[in-house]
């Protein structure tokens, strides 16, 4: 598929059945990200077009190639967002190990309130420290007769103001930059962003009807195959020429 047009694909899927639908979710991920990591290699390149993989609600289900791409998709011109409501939420589906590797790969991440203190206490820590004085005095009946003062790191922002943050305040931290304390932009204050917001969408062409059912070769190996595909396994029992993704995606897109 080859587009000089930028193109949106959204993929909707019904909350109440994301569980039941999280080998379909974990499927099409992998699926859709080993098709363009093959696709840039074969062509080493050439006539490929950025792509940005917006994640929202990543850590509902887990992707287990997530953590494995996310250290590699950048060589290729792929860029993932990825959007959590807190760290354990992302160590609780990816685990611990995991999870850091995602963390240490996103180039910029915003924090907004957290509500945890784990999450606060990270922020508190990453942030880092300021050096104050602390002042101690010595009484005798009442009397003061002597003061002293010791130089000891304090935080910058410690983590019972950051759980206390207004909802407008973000922690942002971006490459080698120094962390920002940032301020949400509300696009209904600014008369250019409501006047853009007022600008009536495209309106989209009908996907094409299908004049027939995808063609794909499958070829079984010796072991029998069950009827089930495992999302968790790179390798499943079967083999097969072209992913029916990517099948849809070069005839119909």
């Amino acid at each position: 598929m080859t587009s000089e047009k930028p193109t949106t694909v959204y993929l909707r899927w019904p909350e109440q059945d994301l569980l039941a639908l999280s080998p379909l979710v974990r499927l099409l991920w992998s699926s859709l990200i080993d098709s363009l990591i093959t696709h840039y290699d074969a062509n080493e390149g050439k006539g490929c077009n950025p792509v940005l993989l917006l994640v929202d609600e990543a850590g509902r289900t887990a992707i287990p190639m997530l953590a494995d791409s996310a250290t590699t998709v950048v060589g290729r011109r792929i860029s993932l967002w990825m959007a959590v409501q807190s760290l354990s939420q992302l160590e609780a589906v990816y685990g611990k190990v995991r999870a850091q590797v995602l963390r240490d790969n996103m180039d910029s991440q915003l924090f907004y309130r957290p509500t945890d203190i784990q999450t606060a206490k990270y922020l508190e820590e990453r942030i880092g420290n300021v050096s104050a004085y602390a002042r101690s005095q010595t009484l005798h009946r009442g009397d003061e007769t002597s003061e002293g003062r010791s130089e000891r790191p304090i935080p910058l922002l410690s983590s019972q103001d950051i759980v206390l943050m207004s909802d407008e305040q973000v922690i942002a931290f971006h490459r080698n930059y120094r962390p920002m304390r940032l301020t949400r932009c509300d696009w209904r204050q600014h008369p250019i962003l409501a006047e853009r917001q007022r600008i009536p969408p495209r309106k989209l062409s009908s996907l094409p009807k299908l004049d027939g059912r995808a063609k794909t070769h499958w070829k079984t190996t010796e072991k029998a195959f069950d009827g089930y595909i495992d999302p968790d396994q790179r390798h499943t029992p079967l083999r097969r020429s072209q992913s029916p993704l990517q099948t849809i995606f070069e005839k119909h897109l």
